[in-house]
């Protein structure tokens, strides 16, 4: 409910609700089992989309509770961690993840596959594809038409067996907050950083050390330290990069217990502009380009060779893992394993699998697998995952294939909030270009007040009625006292996006919000506290009222899979 006070114009308005209203949506059960039956019925599952999806209850209590496209043992995937074998993911670990809108991101697992599969797997076995997965494991690929190519979606694995695709063995747009917040060009030191761990040695951190005598190889040395502002001496062959602590602190963490070469992995989550730099100086170090244009780096490092990998897929490109024959007479490495990294151009990001029926034939294949089988559950359902070396996106979940948009006004403390689930596209108002109106946040009679108990097993209780009426009055005084100087300012010319920063976090805000189904039960199992949740939450009250909304739409728009939701613990699949 709301009401207003009449004061100095404009009229400032108190709420202590929240609206949200669905604008569109494109969510039934029917999605559901249609996205599902893809797997098993090809085009002939389009029947589906106007089903009775009551007759299949049991299906879609199936897909909530059991069904999750997984991979087999040998399968790498890529977390903030560096790759890791399935096995020992334990869902502490950010993973690597591909955006509707290309954008490639960390994101937190949401659940966590380790369980025995006896059954057929689909195995994809060609120069640039290596992947073992069951029949229902979503892929990211484009499928071959008549009239070219339909738009990229995830689709069964099973599908790969019908009819020719291009999967993805790359590629995207990585976008790093931390360039961000340094607001500075570190390129000449991270590409001087790269041609370290090719080049380079330290003692304990002391003077950067080089060994050089290719002049390609002393010429980029002296280039990156001039535009850096260090400065390069010489003796003999050996040349001494007098760079400032920082660098000399960088260069001694690329070594890790073993003594292999490494790059620090927070340099990693830099931004496009530091990794390219970085991957230059790599390649002034230890790559090649053949004349035809392909670069290759050779290390003895596996994790660095894997870390090459991670930064190949953040620049848009892709790159394979070999290992490299040996030859005789070729003591350079010594004994040491020596792994070849290829770096694919974006033009070659997306092989074609199964381009004829004699090559499917021998690309796609069934194969029989007794063992574990593993997954996670990710917001954007994509994971970067690679089997002998070789990557590929891939993704999950037969119940991203639906929308809802909602129309929300909330207060921006509870934006806040909401905007900490990576799992919706939002669109929201924005303070810059269009005035605020004077609408805030107080909360009503029924709202908790007092905390009681420690963190962790406190609860909340009503207040007294003093202190509703000391909540009360302190809000109005100060979001009055607020917009009075918000005003104030804009009157005296003050640019918007200047005069917002008095605003408390109780006035409102609206966006529009759009998410899937999966997505959706994610939420509403983080933003409601309920009885019988597999998971307890104790969300803050003015988000659950968005999320109690929400809840509403759901049930009625797809009752069969909010009843499967409710009857799995409330756990999104």
């Amino acid at each position: 409910m709301s009401e207003s006070t009449a004061g100095t114009a404009p009229e400032i308005t108190f709420r202590s609700d929240v609206t949200v209203e669905l604008v569109k949506s494109s969510a039934s059960d029917a999605d559901v089992l249609f996205a599902a039956r893809v797997s098993t019925k090809g085009e002939q599952s389009l029947e589906d989309v106007e089903a009775d999806a009551s007759r299949s209850q049991g299906l879609i209590n199936y897909l909530m509770r059991d069904r999750h496209g997984c991979y087999d043992d040998a399968t790498e995937v890529l977390t903030d961690e560096g790759w890791k074998p399935w096995p020992e993911v334990t869902g502490t670990e950010r993973f690597l993840t591909l955006g509707a809108d290309d954008r490639i991101e960390w994101q937190r697992a949401q659940r966590v596959i380790h369980k025995p599969y006896s059954g057929p797997m689909v195995r994809v076995r060609m120069a640039h594809a290596d992947l073992l997965v069951t029949p229902d494991h979503n892929m990211l690929a484009s499928r071959r038409t008549r009239e070219g190519f339909d738009s990229w979606s995830l689709v069964p694995a099973s599908q790969l067996l019908e009819a020719a695709h291009r999967i993805k063995l790359g590629g995207g747009v990585w976008r790093s907050r931390l360039e961000e917040e340094l607001g500075v060009d570190q390129a000449p030191i991270m590409a001087l950083l790269g041609f370290f761990i090719g080049d380079g040695h330290s003692q304990d951190g002391g003077t950067p050390t080089f060994r050089l005598r290719k002049k390609r190889e002393i010429d980029f040395l002296h280039e990156q330290a001039h535009l850096a502002g260090y400065e390069v001496t010489q003796r003999g062959d050996r040349y001494y990069l007098l760079a400032d602590e920082e660098f000399r602190l960088w260069a001694k963490h690329c070594y890790d217990e073993t003594g292999q070469k490494v790059i620090p992995w927070e340099q990693l989550d830099r931004g496009y502009r530091d990794l390219s730099a970085l991957m230059s100086g790599l390649m002034a170090s230890d790559g090649s380009i053949s004349a035809r244009g392909k670069e290759t780096y050779t290390t003895t490092s596996a994790v660095l060779a894997g870390q090459v990998q991670e930064l190949a897929v953040k620049l848009g490109r892709g790159a394979t893992i070999g290992e490299m024959a040996r030859r005789e007479g070729d003591g350079h490495f010594g004994t040491k394993t020596v792994y070849r990294v290829t770096i694919y151009r974006e033009r070659n990001l997306q092989p074609r699998v199964g381009w004829t029926t004699e090559a499917r034939a021998r690309q796609v294949t069934v194969e029989q697998y007794d063992g574990m089988v593993h997954c996670v559950t990710v917001p954007n359902g994509t994971l970067y995952v690679r089997r002998n070396g070789i990557p590929a996106w891939c993704g999950n979940s037969p119940f991203e294939h639906n929308s809802f948009t909602f129309f929300v006004r909330a207060p921006i403390f509870v934006w806040r909030e909401h905007m900490r689930h990576r799992i919706t596209s939002y669109n929201e108002e924005s303070g810059r270009y269009r005035e605020l109106e004077p609408v805030f946040y107080v909360p009503g009679p029924e709202r908790n007040l007092v905390q009681e108990g420690k963190p962790g097993a406190y609860v909340f209780v009503p207040g007294t009625p003093e202190q509703h009426a000391l909540v009360d009055a302190e809000v109005r005084a100060s979001c009055t006292q607020a917009y009075a100087a918000y005003q104030a300012m804009l009157e005296a010319g003050v640019a918007r996006e200047v005069a917002r920063i008095v605003l408390p976090v109780t006035i409102y805000s609206s966006a529009y919000v759009t998410m899937n189904a999966r997505a959706l039960m994610n939420f509403l199992s983080l933003r409601t506290k309920r009885e019988g949740s597999h998971f307890p939450s104790f969300p803050q009250r003015e988000i659950e009222m968005v999320a109690e909304r929400y809840e509403q739409e759901f049930a009625r728009l797809m009752p069969l899979t909010y009843a499967a939701f409710e009857a799995n613990g409330r756990v999104a699949p």
